[in-house]
């Protein structure tokens, strides 16, 4: 909502392609092209097959989608009990009301749209007129729909398959069954045309795949998939009769129907179930889709007949626990999800994402074994560092992982794991499985890289060749868990935090300590500003102190937040500081004021966020969520008010953007909206303030100056007048 933060508004969100909802294809005319269109959430995606670049975001729904589908022009959606039809993909042109619980199934049919929800009653609607065209309930103790379809050629028919195994044929224009099916006596889960007229294939609960007649009500084939449930189900139409099932595991079956065979397997197709799988009409190519956040493109053209990948869109398969922004030109973010993955996200296009892959003790094993079998798998990174110093040279990012000791090393020129595993050799004859790396830092020129660990060791390695460069500390900098660690710019002081309410300062060459600082806390975080040496120090209650490298004093305190504290990032100038905790608040700091400019409330609490180096861009991630989210810095394009907020202010809940960037006449609907109370007009000095004082002129001395000789303008100007009256009386003669 508008007002809810006077410093940033909700601009895109970034790393989100599909979720459970199955994908819907769709064919444009008069471009001769075909669309995927995928669901992310409360907003649909409009992408185009022939390179997977996305082409339009919808509108925001209230609520997330349950169901989807097209025809030729329109695209529907269901959410809640509500359905909408958007036009171009991004528009609301019809708006369907009359469901009293949530809808599941969407089918356009004709001029009309089918819909189906929860209770098993069905609507259908006039699609122009948004008119109510028929109703019928079905029990759900008899008869719960969960799949419906029109044969082909069937006119004004529809086939309606339930959870106990039955199917039905209903004529909707008369409003009449004419067939019942008695089916498998098993849920009844996907239900798709084939080639063949009145032939329909059925994928039941049990993992089998019945291949129907339905106007002799004989079936044709079985088939049986050992993987679980059919989640999805698509026939290849360019010539090899070959029918493609999806599985609740990921793997997808090619099935040859002519020789009623299993063709070929297409093991870990996608992490999670394979929610949608289409072919493109009179192609060898298949698209499909899963909750796993990930769009692919396949070719068969292999020689067992399976799919080769061509194209693919993803992000993080579980939410991301740390991000932070990579270079100086604030173009892209680093971001380490609890799927043990490291990936980078661009804020201008799609095509400049990168994979970094994911982490693995034996990267040739996981090689053979493929990524989904990896025994080896490191666990999620916790924290990591980059640079972009040497990154042309050697590995430029390091990363911690929850519960391991050694810290892994990245390449991302390369966009893959690095060569090194920095461990100390201690941990090899000791063996303390209860030590894990907490913090870890690079230096600026990218020589050098320092590991705290949860033992109190605080140990430095060379990022090239991976050496031991010593510890601070004899024989540890801390006797308790070391939670944070920084390095100043120019290489010269280290700064360590623990959980022993100190901070200790060390030369960074010598290993010597400098000075200790007691804090009134334990450290929880610590972040270093390296151009004005500002040391944000997150502690166990809740408070953040600011210190200052230079004097190694205390500047600032601040204190706000009711829960942990979860990140901090400061401003490029280092005039604010961005904190966000589990209270679900993100608080911005004035570091010259010691003041709270301000404050909102999220849906969701935010884990870890990080501000451009440009100063454009604050970008956060939040629990339970694969999306990272950019909020735009108004200060940069607006007139903002930053007068410090009352001790009293109550922070108001701002919604989270869209994965559609917010257009410019959005931007002007908004700021027309009333200021908050919090927000300051603009002055403005009447022309006049007392009779008894002077008002001075804004104008240039130009304008004022030559009033001193008005009556010799005006005398001058009275003189031309005269000239031009004659002129134009001489003419006047001279044409009579």
């Amino acid at each position: 909502m508008p007002g809810a933060s006077r410093i940033f508004a909700g601009f895109r969100a970034l790393g989100c392609y599909s979720n459970h909802v199955p994908l819907q294809l769709q064919h444009h005319h008069k471009h001769q092209e075909h669309y995927v269109i995928t669901c992310v959430g409360k907003a649909f995606h409009t992408y185009n097959c022939s390179k997977l670049g996305i082409v339009s975001v919808s509108d925001s729904h209230l609520d997330n989608i349950t169901c989807m589908a097209t025809d030729a022009y329109l695209v529907f959606t269901g959410c809640r009990n509500v359905i909408k039809a958007f036009e171009r993909g991004r528009q609301v042109k019809h708006t369907y009301e009359g469901h009293q619980k949530d809808i599941h199934l969407l089918l356009p049919f004709s001029n009309h749209l089918i819909s189906v929800d929860v209770d098993s009653v069905m609507k259908i609607w006039d699609i122009l007129t948004e008119e109510l065209y028929l109703e019928m309930a079905f029990d759900n103790r008899t008869f719960e729909i969960s799949a419906l379809m029109h044969p082909s050629t069937y006119l004004n028919k529809i086939l309606l398959g339930s959870r106990q195994g039955s199917m039905q044929l209903w004529n909707i224009r008369t409003n009449r069954l004419l067939h019942t099916f008695d089916g498998w006596r098993t849920p009844i889960t996907a239900i798709e045309q084939a080639p063949a007229v009145d032939v329909v294939a059925v994928g039941l609960e049990s993992g089998q795949i019945v291949v129907h007649n339905i106007m002799y009500d004989e079936t044709v084939m079985k088939l049986y998939q050992d993987w679980g449930p059919i989640t999805a189900i698509g026939f290849r139409t360019d010539g090899p009769p070959v029918m493609a099932t999806g599985s609740t595991v990921g793997h997808i079956a090619l099935w040859d129907l002519e020789e009623r065979r299993l063709l070929s397997q297409m093991r870990e197709a996608h992490g999670t179930a394979v929610t949608g799988l289409k072919f493109l009409p009179s192609e060898p190519i298949m698209i499909t889709s899963a909750a796993d956040n990930s769009i692919k493109e396949w070719v068969l053209d292999q020689s067992d007949g399976s799919g080769r990948l061509l194209r693919m869109r993803y992000g993080h398969r579980a939410p991301p626990n740390r991000i932070r922004f990579h270079g100086n030109d604030g173009q892209n973010i680093l971001s380490a999800g609890q799927d043990s993955t490291l990936q980078s996200f661009s804020v201008l296009h799609d095509r400049h994402n990168k994979n970094l892959g994911q982490g693995s003790m034996n990267r040739q094993l996981a090689k053979k074994r493929g990524v989904m079998n990896d025994e080896c798998k490191l666990p999620p990174i916790t924290d990591f560092a980059s640079v972009t110093t040497r990154q042309s040279d050697w590995d430029s990012i390091v990363c911690c992982h929850r519960g391991y000791k050694a810290v892994s090393t990245w390449n991302y020129q390369k966009s893959s794991m690095g060569q090194h595993k920095l461990e100390h050799d201690r941990w090899k004859t000791q063996g303390d499985t209860s030590v894990q790396a907490q913090a870890v830092t690079i230096t600026s020129c990218g020589n050098f890289c320092v590991v705290a660990q949860s033992s109190g060791h605080v140990d430095v390695y060379n990022m090239q060749s991976a050496i031991y460069r010593g510890s601070y500390g004899n024989p540890k900098a801390h006797n308790v868990s070391v939670r944070g660690v920084a390095v100043d710019g120019l290489n010269q002081v280290t700064v360590t935090g623990g959980a022993d309410c100190f901070l200790k300062f060390w030369k960074f060459k010598s290993k010597q300590p400098l000075q200790s600082l007691e804090l009134d806390s334990p450290v929880a975080q610590m972040v270093l500003h390296r151009e004005s040496n500002m040391l944000a120090v997150a502690c166990d209650d809740f408070t953040i102190v600011v210190v200052d490298m230079e004097t190694r004093r205390v500047v600032r305190r601040f204190s706000g937040h009711r829960n942990k504290v979860t990140d901090m990032t400061f401003s490029p100038d280092a005039r604010w500081l961005v904190t966000s905790s589990m209270d679900c608040t993100i608080r911005t700091w004035d570091l010259p004021t010691g003041s709270l400019l301000d404050c909102f409330l999220l849906d969701a609490a935010c884990t870890s966020l990080s501000m451009s180096p440009t100063g454009d861009f604050l970008a956060t991630v939040h629990v339970d969520d694969l999306g990272i989210y950019l909020w735009s810095n108004t200060t940069l394009y607006s007139h903002v008010s930053l007068r410090p907020l009352p001790f009293t202010y109550q922070p108001l809940t701002i919604v989270m953007p869209g994965t559609r960037a917010v257009s410019d006449d959005e931007e002007e609907e908004k700021t027309a909206e009333p200021m908050s109370a919090n927000e300051i007009s603009v002055f403005k000095s009447p022309d006049q303030i007392s009779a008894e004082l002077i008002t001075l002129s804004l104008h240039p001395d130009s304008r004022w100056k030559s009033l001193t000789n008005l009556e010799l303008i005006k005398a001058g100007c009275l003189h031309h007048t005269h000239l031009d009256i004659y002129k134009q009386i001489n003419i006047f003669n001279t044409f009579s």
